[in-house]
């Protein structure tokens, strides 16, 4: 805090600083702490007397933890991306959605193919339906149960020689 007050008055010649709610809320984003780390690294101290300079920050800082942050979005990515250049996320979406529809269709399939095999089960038992009433003996039949028997064998040959 007290270097964004020292900072906005020697920019603003003495004015004082009353932009604090602001500074409070922008000073962890990722844009300002890399300026903030960078203005203290940059500092650099007398090592002797000779007046060599070196720097004060250490070399074994953060880097890799900034390196890995999330940057916000840059202006040319911002206007390739109204321009419809597409992304390499929007790339990869496009490739899921076709590996996805191909696998639909492989579903679509199987289904239809499940489908006509139960449609011939169906019709391989009123086959053997048809074959057994046909070998069933009707001797001893009255009538009106021949007459039933027969009805339902026509029916059944019927159905069969439409499929």
């Amino acid at each position: 805090m007290q270097k964004a007050h020292k900072w906005f008055k020697a920019d603003y010649n003495d004015k004082s600083f009353t932009l604090e709610y602001l500074w409070k809320e922008l000073k962890d984003q990722p844009k300002w702490r890399r300026i903030m780390d960078n203005e203290s690294n940059n500092k650099r101290t007398k090592v002797s007397e000779s007046g060599a300079y070196m720097s004060s920050s250490n070399q074994d800082t953060d880097e890799d933890t900034r390196s890995k942050e999330k940057r916000p979005e840059g202006q040319k990515k911002a206007k390739a991306k109204l321009k419809g250049k597409p992304s390499q996320d929007l790339v990869l979406f496009n490739e899921a959605v076709q590996v996805r529809a191909v696998a639909v269709l492989k579903s679509a399939e199987a289904t239809t193919k499940l489908a006509e095999a139960k449609k011939e089960q169906a019709r391989v038992e009123k086959y053997m339906t048809y074959l057994n009433l046909l070998e069933k003996d009707t001797l001893s039949f009255s009538e009106a149960k021949k007459e039933r028997h027969d009805a339902i064998l026509e029916k059944i040959a019927n159905e069969l020689a439409e499929e």
